[in-house]
């Protein structure tokens, strides 16, 4: 493992843990203020394919290869573009699909432009990922099986939505 192996697995390590305490805590809290969980069957996959692809880079980090550094400006930005997204929905965001009926879809910052801006964020970071590793293999079936669960998500939230404009 070089240096920028470890700096890079170690930050996705500390983001995810960083998010889901942010998401356990807004969840938490907008339950506790009347909002409800829709479809919470499918988020045990999302969870598991994160895991998954975390443990592979990790593993992958110990070959000591060679890294392709054209791509990480263009994965940091997106990294910027993840906490403008975290920071737009503010107290709303978190990694279920958490509803409060009665409230207006958020549409400033990112979702003026973009329905789902946080789904182009984890689509483009796991093809980033691969790439910077070099490992297109990996490309190949994790872009496939996120592409999948993205669309899962974006149908369930549609449908948690529906009656919200």
């Amino acid at each position: 493992m070089n240096n920028f192996d470890f700096l890079l697995i170690t930050y996705l390590v500390i983001c995810r843990i960083i998010e889901l305490l942010i998401s356990k805590r807004n969840t938490a809290r907008l339950i506790k203020e009347g909002a409800k969980e829709f479809f919470p069957s499918h988020y045990k996959f999302l969870v598991l394919f994160h895991i998954t692809f975390i443990v592979y880079f990790i593993i992958k980090s110990f070959d000591n290869i060679d890294l392709n550094f054209r791509y990480i400006f263009l994965f940091f930005f997106f990294q910027l573009v993840r906490f403008k997204v975290i920071f737009d929905l503010g107290k709303y965001w978190t990694t279920r699909i958490i509803v409060v009926e009665k409230k207006k879809l958020i549409k400033t910052g990112l979702y003026r432009f973009f329905k789902h801006p946080n789904y182009i964020v984890v689509f483009f970071e796991i093809i980033l990922i691969c790439l910077i590793f070099n490992d297109y293999t990996a490309l190949l079936y994790f872009s496939l099986i996120n592409t999948i669960l993205i669309f899962i998500r974006i149908y369930y939230e549609e449908r948690a939505n529906k009656n919200r404009y």
